[in-house]
């Protein structure tokens, strides 16, 4: 048996064994997982660089198996004579490296010896002083420190010693059967009669390593959907294959809906009513030319407790719009939802027109009327460098309680670490509401899907925004109780200011739960406000993503 069939077979014989072993304490994996991925470093799958799997996180594991399974797939497509060009290379770069470990080792094993002579004289001389009866501190403390640094040497280098031996014999190993393996693809290409063609008996891919990468892929299919590695390989699958697919054929008339069932409590002088509802909505979209499609929301909301309007109970009709490209320009016109600065001057319903182009850079216009304003007029520029956002935005409300409002509004954000931090200015000009500057501070975590279970996401926001710079704000908090706006039916009010934070968990599939919690005080009668808000939403669809 050669050496290869002797590490398939000692592999193989852990991974019959796996569902009976404990996995490592630190990242629970089971120990076949370690032996499986030196198995693709020896077959020259994948690179680990001299260092040890068990050493390597969970998520250095995934990446280096999402690697190997993709240069696995590359070369079940190639030919022999690909293969034979890989081979060749990889067997260049084994008599490299073993070239380097056999120095390495030597250097390794001078050190060893080294620090077990030091190590033998230190501790004979702590011996004999100690047989002498010379025990006095003074004297034996030196002779004991000695004795210890030269025994940790003697440790760290035997170490050293031992992991250098063991890269050196894999990788004597490995060049084996790297120039095997290369002389075998010879004789077959000398013995096929078409070098292009892969009809040889022996495969590109051992059967044992195929084994192997699907056993690897089951066991990291959570990381590898994650990074996106799944979405490739099912494409490269797909342009592989021999017999494409038929187009799949999307409906004509897609539905989105949701159905919610929120509650909120609030305390405080200046509050909306505690109240507790269910709402309904659903999103028709019908796609008229493969360009323009006719859309909108029909909506129906009941309150459970709590006072409601005269629209409680009804059925409506909320939204209905078209939307399309006009050449480079993506159009819609109609009646359809708007959110501004991310929803912190406005978040409800426009009727107008909005427009946007342009690339990297977008500028995005908006034309038309809001229940509380004649005339609304907004321009924006973003940029997305990867790396960080930038967004800038003039807002002009025509007229706002009797007064035009103008809104100037920058905005920033950039990943910070597993977070996406985020900051915005506004400042607003209204001589009936008063100039003023706001700002929003904003620290968050996204991962939370419709789609996948067990998936959260969470924010933290502070906010200082005085009446002038803003509408119909986005949260669930008593923001807009707090507004100038609504003076007339209370203390004269300026503003808020306050933080409010949140979480979103998906329960199961197309099934949220959220909760939201914002305290907050208004800037001119610094009345505070408590707002407890908590939603469960399930979502419905006609079609298949």
């Amino acid at each position: 048996m050669n050496s290869f069939a002797c590490r398939m077979a000692v592999c193989f014989g852990v991974c019959l064994g796996a569902g009976n072993m404990t996995a490592s304490a630190q990242e629970g994996l089971p120990s076949w997982v370690y032996d499986a991925v030196s198995v693709l470093d020896d077959e020259g799958y994948i690179a680990l660089a001299g260092r040890q799997p068990k050493d390597l996180t969970r998520a250095e594991l995934a990446e280096i198996v999402a690697q190997g399974l993709h240069e696995i797939d590359r070369i079940q497509q190639g030919t022999l004579a690909d293969e034979y060009g890989r081979i060749t290379s990889l067997a260049m770069r084994d008599e490299v490296h073993v070239k380097l470990y056999r120095e390495q080792e030597r250097y390794a094993m001078k050190a060893y010896e080294a620090a077990q002579s030091d190590a033998r004289k230190a501790e004979e001389l702590l011996a004999r002083q100690s047989m002498r009866g010379e025990n006095r501190l003074e004297v034996m403390q030196p002779l004991q420190e000695r004795a210890t640094n030269a025994s940790r040497r003697l440790q760290f280098s035997a170490r050293d010693y031992a992991l250098a031996k063991t890269r050196r014999q894999r990788r004597e190993l490995a060049l084996v059967k790297m120039r095997e393996r290369q002389q075998t693809i010879f004789a077959s290409l000398a013995g096929e009669t078409d070098a292009s063609s892969s009809t040889s008996a022996d495969p590109l891919v051992e059967p044992q390593v195929l084994v192997l990468a699907a056993r690897l892929r089951s066991a990291f299919i959570e990381e590898l959907a994650e990074t996106g590695y799944t979405d490739r390989e099912n494409a490269e699958q797909q342009l592989y294959a021999s017999v494409p697919l038929p187009e799949a054929k999307a409906p004509r008339v897609k539905i989105d809906a949701e159905v919610r069932i929120d509650a909120s409590r609030s305390a405080g002088l200046e509050r909306g009513d505690s109240r507790s509802r269910v709402r309904a909505r659903i999103y028709p979209d019908y796609d008229i030319d493969g360009n323009w499609h006719a859309a909108g929301m029909v909506e129906y909301e009941k309150r459970l407790t709590g006072g409601g309007d005269d629209r409680d109970g009804r059925l409506k009709l909320d939204r209905y719009y078209l939307t399309g490209s006009l050449g480079a320009v993506q159009t819609t016109v109609g009646v359809f939802g708007a959110t501004m600065a991310e929803g912190n001057i406005y978040d409800s319903k426009f009727r107008g027109v909005r427009f946007s182009t342009g690339a990297p850079i977008i500028y995005a216009a908006e034309y038309g009327r809001i229940d509380r304003a004649r005339t609304v007029t907004n321009l924006t520029a973003s940029y997305d460098a990867k790396t960080y956002q930038v967004e800038a935005g003039l807002y002009r409300f025509d007229r706002i309680s009797n007064a035009a409002r103008n809104i100037y509004m920058v905005n920033f954000r950039t990943p910070v670490g597993i977070f996406d931090f985020g900051a915005m200015v506004l400042h607003g000009r209204d001589h009936a509401a008063g100039d003023g500057t706001g700002y929003i501070f904003t620290l968050e975590r996204g991962g939370a899907s419709a789609w996948r279970p067990g998936s959260s996401s969470y924010f933290v926001k502070y906010y200082r925004q005085p009446s002038s710079t803003y509408v119909s704000h986005t949260m669930n908090g008593a923001a807009d109780y707090m507004s100038y706006d609504t003076s007339v039916r209370g203390p004269a009010r300026g503003g808020f200011c306050g933080w409010g934070a949140g979480w979103s968990y998906t329960v199961k599939k197309d099934l949220n739960f959220s909760i939201e919690y914002f305290h907050l005080w208004d800037l001119q009668t610094h009345e505070r406000s408590r707002t407890l808000w908590g939603a469960l939403t399930g979502y419905f669809k006609n079609y298949e993503d």
